[in-house]
């Protein structure tokens, strides 16, 4: 063979400002010009590697599989594709040589999905996870993002609760900032909030970016990770149709032990005489046990659950196409709550030489009617019937007649909230129409450079409304005497454009490749409502036949942010790797001088194994050691937060002889010189496979800091501004390790896999600046805050006093010196932490934190025969939660009380840990402290199914290739010390603007049901 000669040229190409410059070369040598295809049984093998055994000479295929190079008679071909069995072909007198590569079981779950493009697992410098759809297909979830919970380390799933339709919190390895952002979610090419428009059973796989290397290619979006979802797509063959139905039910885990009409009766009473004063009639002279509810049984219900999913698939020698439809249906554990989800997908691809043209669309409708009543303060006692003689909700049963005493005077309250009757009455949904997709088009410019341009959109409109009817049931509970009406009308839209040119080369042992590009996307909120009051009558409910139209709130908010990226990955010998990233982002949300921000990222890798020394090494295989350190900003300010707002209509006393002028004035005040914020991260990590490869283990040690995080400051009252104003000098550190472990045996017909994975976590914030600690974490209408974000904590950890007991005695509470309150025998007493004789403020404490520090989660699946079994176990541990239930339960007059309250504290039941009954409260005894804290650890069977396939040769006849039965259960049982309804609480939503603070805290969330669904899975041949 003679010799072979690389030469390079240089291909320069501006991309709305952005230049590449690239290296390439070509193979020139031979005497036979070889051309041919490289496909794989359903399709073109984009990408696939053709190489001169024993020679530096090789390409790769175009967009069409296709392949010229020159090469000898006596010249062998390696062909080789990521997934499938490499082949050598001898070229001989060949002059077209196609070739069909065979997929290659050991290797497929090594592709991994990355940002704007796929690598090899063995090539990868980053921390990546990756869950396949066939994993998510093993079992059944309600929303998107409950098929990560638990599945890959460092990732952090955990519900809002468990109400229908409601959104996970997903958080990457910690939050490394003051707010409640979010990772960034690219689904098909489009960059979006989050998946809560994606049916489970659409998605093909999901990876998750976890560290700055990986995350990088997409700077400022990717500060919380990056989540890039692909949705499944055609293959080439016949049209394929695919059914899956399941319908089950849901009911509540666990109930709290409320007092009936007697009980609470007693409760009042003994509080009422120790508080001094007279009891009230309901609970004493007057009381009926005739007149008796449970609000909390009857508000709760065993609910159905629907779902239904249909998909077409195909394609021919140019043409792939994917359409699914779905329609998920949940009834709310809770009465008058409930969700719908209808969505509609379809994904195409056209490709011709090497052009390819793709495209994917989805179409998403939900319908949210939300039971915001549950278990709030001030609720129907259980000594009033919950509806009258009539059958009509009422909050009292006091005789509609002249001389009838009050609520307050009869009942000891004067609001009563019928909460299961307002929640019947009122009319509320949440209506939005969703459109997110795109178009991308791409094209092989020469063999291995590729440009692409991808456009992509989102799009939603949103209806909120909300009729208050003119009843009784609202007027007692502290409503207005008249019908109220609000609703908002939201357009959201998106608008992305990317170009990218993309440069893959293998010259002999060295393998380039090269992506460059430019991205642009503007996001635009309208939303105009209106609040109208009195109505003729409660059947109209439309704003113009309103009395009065209160106010008509509106807002139009634009933003754009632009980015120029470039990245090299670059291999050795499979040996030897390198990856480094820049990204320079604009954003609008910054002034001029301040608007942009630069990104970079390097990371290595060694594929160990590929060493000659390691050739005679067994029992350990495929290892590979990486390290990364990268920096991603994040823009995370309000659109508009650096422009003051004013006030157009303001009122000054001006002149000799004062008088009123109309003029303007600033009622906030702002930051221009805000920036970005920055998250530097590290990471080590190690790979590699025990047991002839039987086993795969993943470790990795990273440290993330986040500088400049941006934390409301207040100004002195003399500037005139109240509110808090944003400045960059926060810093927050994350930093923890991950463990991953897959292993899978086949014996004879027994196939079983078990995968686990652990993560810890410490969070910490290292800097506030000038900032004062934020105090927020709020649990009740009477605002005693629960948290305090602190330079050395956790962020949002619990602050308050700890309890020390019961006084046994008056003299014992006044020697005490308690400064916040006047206790007495029978009150809690707190512990004097700094021993100066007195129990003050200075005596709170750090006392919970409401992350989990250790979070952990294994996977077993057997097969046999047409059997398969599929469990899922999931916990964690070292966080606290603050069951705010418990104020409402002992401590809140407004409402009933826990039936454990009898047992409180009297001269003769000393031996109690439940304080004294008392509406009065002297001791303070509702004060935040240990009293309403508890572990917050769990461990959980979270999903279960189990499936029969009936046999091939049976089903064949009547035209199906699959046919398959199942059984599927959800949170079926939970390990917990926790006495609330679930240990999952996410956040509540009490004061402040960033739920981050209110962490743990569960002032009665909706309760996360269990479920137990029957499905069938149909395809056709």
């Amino acid at each position: 063979m003679k010799s072979s000669k690389i030469t390079q040229s240089k291909l320069k190409l501006m991309l709305s400002g952005l230049f590449c410059l690239l290296l390439f070369g070509s193979a020139i040598a031979q005497t036979n010009t070889i051309r041919g295809t490289v496909t794989s049984a359903d399709e073109p093998l984009i990408g696939a590697s053709v190489q001169v055994k024993g020679t530096t000479t090789g390409v790769v295929t175009d967009i069409d599989g296709s392949f010229t190079l020159e090469a000898s008679a006596s010249d062998v071909l390696i062909v080789s594709y990521i997934g499938f069995e490499t082949q050598e072909i001898t070229v001989g007198t060949q002059t077209q040589i196609d070739v069909t590569l065979n997929e290659d079981a050991a290797q497929l779950n090594e592709v991994i999905v990355v940002g704007y493009s796929t690598q090899r697992k063995s090539d990868l410098t980053g921390a990546v996870a990756q869950l396949k759809g066939d994993d998510i297909e093993k079992y059944t979830f309600s929303d998107a993002s409950q098929a990560l919970q638990g599945r890959m380390a460092g990732v952090s799933v955990q519900q809002q609760g468990g109400a229908p339709g409601a959104n996970a919190i997903i958080s990457i390895r910690g939050f490394g900032s003051l707010s409640d952002a979010g990772p960034l979610f690219v689904i098909d090419g489009m960059l979006t909030g989050g998946m809560g428009s994606l049916n489970p059973a659409d998605i093909e796989s999901v990876s998750v970016l976890k560290d700055a290397s990986a995350s990088a290619i997409y700077g400022s979006r990717a500060a919380n990770g990056v989540v890039i979802i692909t949705t499944k797509k055609g293959t080439r063959g016949k049209v394929s149709v695919d059914f899956d139905l399941s319908s089950g039910t849901a009911d509540v885990i666990n109930r709290f032990d409320w007092a009936n009409a007697r009980q609470y009766a007693d409760i009042v009473n003994r509080a009422d005489d120790n508080d001094g004063v007279p009891r009230s009639p309901a609970n004493d002279t007057e009381f009926n046990p005739n007149n008796t509810s449970n609000l909390y049984d009857e508000s709760l219900r065993t609910a159905w659950v629907h779902n239904a999913n249909v998909r077409l698939y195909g394609g021919g020698e140019n043409t792939l196409y994917n359409l699914s439809l779905s329609y998920y249906d949940q009834e709310g554990i809770v009465k008058y709550s409930d969700f719908d989800r209808f969505t509609a997908r379809a994904n195409g691809s056209f490709t011709k030489g090497r052009f390819k043209l793709e495209n994917t669309i989805g179409l998403t409708r939900t319908v949210n009617n939300p039971n915001p009543y549950f278990n709030k303060e001030r609720n129907l006692l259980p000594t009033i019937r919950l509806q009258d003689d009539n059958g009509d909700w009422s909050s009292s049963d006091i005789p509609d007649e002249p001389g009838a005493p009050t609520l307050g005077s009869f009942y000891g309250q004067g609001s009563i909230r019928n909460e299961l009757g307002m929640a019947a009455l009122e009319d509320r949904t949440i209506t939005r129409y969703t459109l997110l997709g795109n178009i991308a088009a791409s094209y092989e410019i020469l063999n291995g450079l590729i440009y692409k341009l991808n456009l992509g959109t989102e799009y939603y409109d949103q209806n909120n409304y909300t009729f208050t009817p003119l009843h009784p049931v609202f007027v007692a509970g502290g409503n207005n005497d008249f019908a109220e009406l609000s609703e908002r009308n939201t357009r959201f839209r998106s608008g992305l454009i990317e170009h990218t040119l993309n440069f893959k080369r293998l010259l002999g042992r060295h393998s380039i490749d090269l992506l460059g590009g430019y991205t642009a996307q503007e996001t635009n909120t309208r939303s105009l409502g209106v609040d109208a009051r009195r109505f003729p009558t409660n059947a109209i409910r439309i704003a113009s036949a309103a009395e009065e139209l209160a106010s008509a709130p509106a807002q139009d908010l634009t933003s754009v942010i632009q980015s120029y990226f470039g990245r090299i990955n670059y291999t050795f010998d499979d040996r030897f790797l390198f990856t480094a990233t820049i990204r320079r982002d604009g954003s609008s949300l910054f002034r001029e001088g301040l608007r942009w921000g630069t990104f970079p990222s390097m990371a290595l890798g060694w594929n160990l194994s590929n060493e000659d020394f390691m050739d005679n090494v067994t029992g350990i295989s495929n290892i590979k050691f990486r390290a990364s350190y990268g920096e991603i900003g994040s823009n995370n300010v309000g659109v508009y937060a650096i422009d003051p707002s004013l006030n157009l209509f303001s009122e000054y006393i001006l002149g000799e002889s004062p008088g009123r002028v109309t003029g303007y004035s600033i009622t906030n005040g702002v930051n221009p010189n805000i920036t970005w914020e920055t998250t530097k991260t590290t990471d080590i990590g190690v790979e590699f496979s025990l047991l002839d490869e039987h086993l795969d283990i993943t470790m990795d040690y990273f440290i993330k800091n986040s500088e400049d995080v941006l934390v409301g400051l207040r100004l002195p009252l003399y500037t005139g501004f109240g509110n808090a104003i944003p400045f960059n000098t926060a810093s927050v550190e994350n930093k923890g390790f991950e463990f991953s472990a897959s292993y899978f045996q086949q014996f004879g017909d027994l196939k079983f896999t078990a995968a686990g994975n652990f993560s810890i976590l410490d969070n910490v914030v290292t800097a506030l600046g000038d900032a004062t600690p934020i105090i927020q974490g709020s649990f009740t209408s009477n605002t005693i805050n629960s948290t305090k974000t602190d330079v050395g904590q956790p962020i949002s950890s619990f602050f308050g006093y700890v309890v020390d007991g019961i006084y046994q005695s008056d003299e014992e509470a006044a020697a005490a010196n308690d400064q916040a309150g006047n206790p007495k025998a029978g009150d809690i007493r707190f512990k004097d932490l700094d021993g100066d004789g007195d129990i003050d403020e200075d005596d709170r404490t750090y006392i919970g934190n409401p992350t989990p520090d250790f979070e952990y989660a294994f996977n077993l699946s057997a097969e046999y025969k047409g059997f398969d079994l599929n469990l899922f176990f999931n916990g964690v541990s070292g966080n606290t939660i603050l069951n705010g239930t418990k104020y409402r339960g002992y401590f809140d007059f407004n409402g009933n009380y826990f039936a454990d309250a009898l047992n409180a504290w009297t001269p003769t039941n000393t031996s109690t840990d439940i304080p004294r009954n008392t509406q009065a409260d002297p001791g303070f005894n509702r004060r935040m402290s240990t009293f309403y804290l508890e572990n917050g650890a769990y461990f959980r069977l979270r999903n279960i199914q189990l499936g029969y396939s009936l046999p091939s040769s049976s089903i064949a006849r009547v035209g199906l290739s699959k046919a398959r039965i199942y059984v599927s259960g959800t949170n079926l049982f939970t390990i917990t010390d926790y006495t609330g309804y679930y240990p999952e609480v996410g956040r509540n939503s009490r004061g402040g603007s960033r739920r981050i603070f209110n962490s743990g805290v569960d002032e009665g969330a909706y309760p996360v049901p269990k479920e137990l669904r029957f499905g069938l899975q149909v395809s056709f041949l």
